[in-house]
């Protein structure tokens, strides 16, 4: 009973300092965050990097990546030519990332009023790097986001990525390097 009460006050102690509700580590890949008056949100971290091949050379496909991240609604901050990199490092989005909803891009957990991504606010970094590969180029494209409701001051928990948008990254290059 005295070891349960102590650990009681050491958790609303810990609250009480950050102002974040409590966090539960259940393994290293999944996070359930206790959000009062919401209930339990369970979150899945992975960072992948989407490979894939493009028939066509890296220069023609380095001439349409601005405009496929413009497409896309990703405002580019990072262009380095001399590496074929570009993409953004960190913006926040919410619910839309152009005119698609975040959920079908990202994994951040549910509520019970939804997908996590379509309501809270969202960090994310989308990077491509084009590299030749013959006659050929690869695209590698990663996604990083970071959830954090609205109304809740609590540390961002990480989402995963769907692969829906690194796939568009590839299916919007090839479209627009075949012209």
């Amino acid at each position: 009973m005295r070891g349960s009460l102590l650990l009681s006050l050491i958790a609303i102690m810990a609250c009480a300092s950050t102002g974040s509700a409590p966090v539960q580590q259940r393994d290293p890949e999944r996070q359930t965050v206790r959000v009062e008056g919401v209930g339990a949100v369970t979150l899945t971290s992975t960072t992948t990097t989407n490979v894939q091949k493009m028939p066509y050379a890296i220069d023609k496909v380095w001439q349409v990546l601005p405009a496929v991240y413009d497409s896309l609604g990703i405002p580019v901050t990072t262009l380095l030519p001399s590496e074929h990199t570009i993409g953004n490092e960190g913006f926040k989005a919410r619910q839309k990332l152009g005119k698609t909803s975040l959920s079908r891009y990202l994994s951040c957990g549910e509520t019970q009023m939804g997908p996590s991504a379509d309501s809270y606010e969202i960090n994310i970094s989308v990077v491509t790097v084009a590299k030749p590969s013959g006659s050929e180029t690869t695209l590698e494209t990663t996604v990083e986001a970071t959830a954090r409701p609205l109304n809740f001051s609590q540390v961002p928990s990480r989402c995963s990525s769907r692969a829906t948008l690194e796939s568009r990254v590839v299916e919007l290059a090839q479209k627009l390097a075949a012209r």
